[in-house]
């Protein structure tokens, strides 16, 4: 099968590439190893989009532009959901899960993006600094694609991988999480309910002999509503997502079961839904032509190529139960340069998403999903230009008017 663009992975910044090139009038397919789009917002049940507002003391007030803003505008409409204030000024949009994936996927058919789902990329060619062939490993039968681009928004650098390329080093590796939706809820501002948890949990430390993890326990922001919420779970260290799973499922019948025996507000909860999948916040990371570092994000660096905004703060989760937030001044932000899109080994390949070139704690601010879906715009319309123009370089004006510059 041949193709301008094969975008992998779809959760958002691949759902955002993939409409980004066939916008621009190419033939895109668009392959996912899930039986559904969505990525981590799908499967691990995020709840919240953020990185869309400025931080601001302020109302709410939209950061980033173009396709990001226009799918954000339709979730919410389609959500019934208003954007929340959180901690220092930080604004976010709680979503549901169904409703993500339902907007998502009427995005890629109204761009008629050919979606291949439980497909999963196994193995390249690459020829004179292109990769040339893609081999996909599907449930009914194996195939090819030839692609004359492909944009990895995997979250793990695959394709890079599979070509060999190097990856950037690792110098950490950030907690994952684990979420999963809790009815019963006692009739409680959001604020009350928090520190009712918090005290049953230490009661559950002390007597029903609860792992002291198990304080890494919160509840998702803006998700209690109708007597249910969601509850996160912080993983410390885990190293195997499947295994970190299963850890947490156990642990989370463990922690509902401890809330009910040390409160009597609790006495009603149960687990009415599980996340499919562990939230991973870090993972392989690919060379670009440039690398999106902690000091450019900090001090809101604005380069000339830069094609996607980022407006949330860093926020490293490392041993600790709360975060290490590091924080940029109020109503600004910092824009992605599009090297940092572009692979430093292939002519042909881009990357976007929480997959990007940048370090550990530059990637701590962009990978939310408001990011996402701006990096992964971007890079669609700088591998649409590669094809169309042989130069990714031609996309870098479009992707500005588009999305970072003001109208």
């Amino acid at each position: 099968m041949r193709c301008d663009v094969a975008v992998v992975g779809a959760g958002a910044a691949g759902i955002a590439a993939a409409v980004a090139a066939a916008s621009a009038g190419l033939r895109v397919v668009l392959i996912e190893r899930e039986g559904f789009v969505g990525g981590l917002a799908s499967s691990a049940m995020v709840g919240t989009l953020c990185g869309l507002y400025y931080r601001s003391l302020g109302e709410a007030r939209y950061a980033v532009r173009g396709f990001a803003r226009r799918f954000a505008a339709q979730l919410e409409r389609a959500s019934g959901t208003k954007p929340v204030r959180g901690m220092e000024g930080l604004y976010f949009l709680p979503y549901e899960v169904n409703t993500f994936h339902r907007e998502a996927v009427r995005s890629l058919q109204r761009h008629d993006v050919h979606l291949r789902l439980q497909s999963l990329v196994a193995g390249m060619e690459c020829e004179n600094r292109s990769i040339v062939r893609l081999t996909v490993h599907a449930p009914v039968v194996d195939g090819t694609i030839e692609p004359a681009a492909v944009i990895d928004c995997t979250g793990e650098a695959r394709v890079s991988r599979l070509a060999g390329s190097l990856c950037l080093p690792v110098s950490s590796r950030q907690a994952d999480a684990f979420v999963f939706r809790v009815a019963g809820v006692p009739d409680l501002p959001e604020s009350a309910l928090a520190l009712t948890l918090i005290r049953a949990l230490q009661r559950g430390i002390e007597r029903n002999g609860l792992d002291r993890d198990c304080e890494r326990l919160s509840i998702v922001p803006g998700s209690v509503m109708h007597g249910s919420a969601l509850f996160k779970l912080g993983l410390p260290g885990a190293a195997d997502p499947a295994r970190a799973g299963l850890t947490a499922r156990a642990r989370s019948h463990e922690i509902v079961q401890a809330l009910r025996d040390c409160d009597p507000a609790l006495a009603t909860l149960r687990i009415v839904a599980m996340a499919p999948r562990v939230g991973m916040r870090s993972g392989p990371r690919p060379r670009g032509l440039t690398v999106l570092d902690e000091a450019a994000v900090l001090e809101c660096a604005k380069p000339d190529e830069g094609v996607a905004i980022g407006a949330w703060p860093v926020e490293y989760w490392g041993e600790g139960r709360k975060p290490e937030m590091r924080y940029f001044p109020l109503d600004d932000h910092y824009l992605i340069p599009a090297p940092a899109l572009v692979s430093r080994d292939f002519d042909n390949l881009f990357f976007a998403g929480r997959g990007f070139s940048a370090t550990e704690m530059a990637m701590a601010s962009a990978r939310v999903i408001g990011t996402c879906l701006g990096t992964g715009y971007a890079a669609g319309r700088l591998a649409a230009a590669q094809v169309a123009q042989g130069d990714w370089r031609d996309g870098i004006e479009v992707v500005r008017r588009q999305q970072v510059l003001p109208p």
